[in-house]
């Protein structure tokens, strides 16, 4: 399965897409699903047309944790660690998102003493990706974390232009988490063009 676990709707304030565009958005990258990241806020919302992991993006005292298959919220604020594990604690996977990136609140993953089920190595939206993906990608590899990618997407355009390839049994939210954390996954993509990058700039305004 191709997922593209990152992807932010209306529901963060820096990001315009709506959720009747997820499905249109999906068909038109390739992908089979996403998951819904909006910053400190559950999503559960299904769609029956495509598969959609429940998830949010945590603000962690150290930097910005996905929490994917949440039972309930997780609170912003706290370190990483414990953010990791109220992650656990709530069933959920939890992933390092754009650690090293150097222009948003991004965390260093060498400062955490437990260890996350995935490092997010490709993220469409870091600056300076040669640098950054290359150092998740290492850091992943010395700890033997399993690697996810995303799009990190805030506006339609852009949905799928990272995924994750899943080798999973079947298509449901707890066999997709179950293979993440056994590192059944293979991060692609690229990231967002100039133009992407402008019109989500001026979407913003």
């Amino acid at each position: 399965m191709k997922l593209d676990l990152h992807v932010h709707t209306t529901r963060s304030s820096d990001a315009r897409t709506r959720l009747d565009q997820l499905v249109p958005s999906i068909r038109r990258a390739g992908i089979d699903g996403l998951a819904i990241t909006d910053h400190n806020t559950l999503s559960t919302d299904a769609l029956e047309e495509t598969l959609i992991i429940p998830g949010m993006e945590v603000s962690s005292r150290d930097g910005h944790i996905i929490g994917l298959g949440l039972r309930s919220p997780v609170p912003r604020g706290l370190p990483g660690d414990e953010t990791i594990q109220e992650i656990r604690k709530l069933g959920g996977v939890s992933i390092v998102a754009h650690p090293y990136d150097l222009f948003r609140s991004a965390m260093n993953p060498e400062i955490l003493t437990t260890m996350p089920d995935a490092i997010e190595v490709v993220n469409s939206g870091s600056l300076f990706h040669s640098f950054t993906w290359k150092r998740a990608r290492s850091f992943a590899q010395h700890h033997h974390l399993p690697m996810t990618a995303g799009s990190d997407s805030h506006i339609p355009e852009t949905i799928g232009n990272a995924f994750t390839i899943i080798d999973c049994e079947s298509k449901t939210v707890e066999t997709i988490l179950s293979a993440i954390r056994q590192g059944a996954t293979e991060p692609e993509g690229r990231p967002n063009t100039f133009g992407e990058r402008l019109r989500k700039t001026v979407r913003w305004k």
